[in-house]
């Protein structure tokens, strides 16, 4: 039996939750109610999905208070999820919310207590790490393949240098978009390819004059993990010439017997001292990004293995964002476990 959705959000990152929802899930998940602030949007998806007046909601406190789902998915901005997931929670709904969880990590903390209070399922979307390239990167460390993992190296850069370039004004306009909005996806893949968490961190954040971002648009940024991998971070939106955008960050990964490189389409490239490099295409995935863990959300629920970014393995992640944020404010390095103490 399909399970049944009240979706959080109808427009932008919503809408397309609400295509994958309904056309590659469309015989597992079913929508029954919709919350969007945006009417004309919000009657548009609702009568896409055949929704009645009654299960369309612009409130979404009420929305949880009159529908009863099987889950809450969340693809608002991040200043409403900590609201509408404790909400949703406190109705007896399991969430599955975009990233990053919170505004804040006392938001963020307290959407994992409500889960933890609950017992309720609660996920949060890490993407990038359900490509082919990022998967096969992951066996070759795990497998053993190239012995030991020394230091990872990761790269994104974007062109956004024209206000409102990238997707929303209001990513140039807040404080630390960069982090927030981009180094959130990163963090995340850095603790994802180093099969460790994040010990001790220290960085910096700057704003160039050329920058459309009112504060801080890029950043360097270390990270010690608890398994003695280390990683280094180039995170730029303010980025011309070679850029490393979406979908096609570049990260180099040195091993023991030799180098990983990934980065656009799903070419691996392996070089090996004294061997000419090899390059193969990563084995395909049956669902990617969005799909790969909306279906694992559905599995979960149908009593399935938890979500690997269930929230208490992400706020890991979120971590580092906030560490971040206050290492580049202070310029001092940060311990992560003082940030999840409680």
């Amino acid at each position: 039996m399909a399970k049944t959705c009240l979706m959080m959000g109808a427009s932008g990152m919503a809408g397309r939750w609400i295509q994958w929802l309904t056309e590659e899930l469309g015989d597992r998940v079913e929508i029954v109610g919709l919350v969007e602030v945006n009417e004309e949007v919000l009657a548009e998806q609702g009568a896409k999905l055949g929704l009645r007046a009654d299960q369309l909601f612009t409130d979404g406190m009420e929305a949880c208070a009159k529908v009863q789902a099987d889950f809450c998915g969340i693809a608002t901005p991040p200043q409403f999820h900590t609201a509408l997931a404790i909400a949703a929670l406190d109705a007896g709904m399991p969430v599955i919310c975009e990233k990053p969880i919170a505004s804040t990590l006392e938001e963020a903390k307290a959407i994992a207590a409500k889960a933890k209070e609950t017992g309720l399922p609660c996920a949060i979307i890490q993407n990038y790490r359900y490509e082919p390239n990022k998967q096969e990167v992951v066996r070759i460390r795990d497998e053993g393949r190239l012995g030991r993992l020394q230091h990872i190296v990761g790269r994104y850069a974007c062109d956004y240098r024209e206000h409102g370039s990238w997707g929303k004004v209001w990513r140039h306009d807040m404080d630390f978009g960069l982090l927030f909005e981009g180094s959130v996806h990163h963090f995340d893949m850095m603790r994802f390819l180093s099969g460790g968490d994040c010990e001790a961190f220290q960085g910096f954040g700057w704003n160039p004059e050329w920058s459309s971002f009112k504060h801080f648009s890029s950043g360097f940024y270390l990270m010690r993990m608890d398994n003695g991998v280390h990683a280094a971070y180039e995170g730029n939106s303010s980025a011309a010439g070679i850029t490393s955008c979406w979908h096609k960050e570049y990260y180099r990964l040195e091993f023991e017997g030799g180098t990983v490189e990934i980065g656009a389409g799903d070419e691996v490239r392996i070089t090996r001292v004294g061997q000419e490099f090899e390059v193969y295409q990563a084995p395909a995935l049956e669902y990617t990004g969005h799909e790969y863990q909306l279906q694992e959300f559905v599995d979960w629920l149908q009593g399935g293995p938890a979500s690997a970014t269930r929230i208490e393995d992400n706020l890991q992640s979120f971590a580092l964002v906030i560490a971040a944020m206050e290492t580049t404010e202070d310029g001092l390095p940060k311990r992560i476990a003082d940030y999840l103490e409680d």
